[in-house]
């Protein structure tokens, strides 16, 4: 048996800018990593043609150029933080940007690197705004080709305490966590 827990896993954490990212990066981190596990950092950044900068409507080359290359500027330092953060974890970890459709994106990404797990966070997004919206994360349940953990987002007045688990700031001895959850959360 320690033999299999020796083994190490590779496992995709999906970023981006959100504090759901950060939370899920922080979780994997805390929660679910082990020293000799590889993580694989993955940031979807969107086209510049995303943005309303479509060759089609005549935009300046040079301006189109130049936005691009401040987005990718962003992703890369982005990325990198995360990185920086994994390695003071102790965790060997490696990270890529990829430019395209998030959902899309993060699947391929799970067969490109062999994921054991995709761990993925929650934008916290109740039923009507996910129709609209749409949810990477439930996507990504639903086609990728390895377990996916999703991370909700924290609750307001918890945070990590310096061992890893979850403290609470409330002062009510009988709050049980998961109990105050509305329909929505569920």
């Amino acid at each position: 048996m320690d033999l299999l827990l020796a083994e190490p896993r590779t496992i995709l954490v999906a970023l981006d800018e959100s504090p759901g990212a950060e939370f899920a990066f922080e979780w994997a981190l805390k929660n679910y990593c082990k020293p000799n596990d590889v993580l694989h950092l993955l940031h979807v950044r969107h086209a510049t043609d995303d943005f309303g900068i479509n060759p089609k409507w005549r935009v300046p080359a040079d301006v189109a150029s130049e936005v691009e290359q401040k987005m990718e500027v962003a992703a890369q330092a982005l990325l990198q933080t995360f990185l920086d953060r994994a390695t003071l974890a102790k965790i060997k970890c490696k990270g890529r940007v990829v430019v395209g459709d998030e959902r899309h994106e993060i699947c391929k990404e799970v067969l490109w690197v062999c994921a054991d797990v995709l761990i993925v966070g929650s934008r916290g997004l109740n039923r009507m705004q996910r129709v609209f919206l749409g949810s990477v994360s439930e996507y990504c349940a639903q086609h990728c080709a390895c377990p996916v953990i999703i991370v909700k987002p924290m609750p307001e007045g918890r945070k990590f305490s310096s061992n890893g688990s979850l403290s609470d700031d409330s002062t009510s001895e009988n709050h049980i966590p998961g109990l105050d959850a509305t329909e929505d959360d569920l």
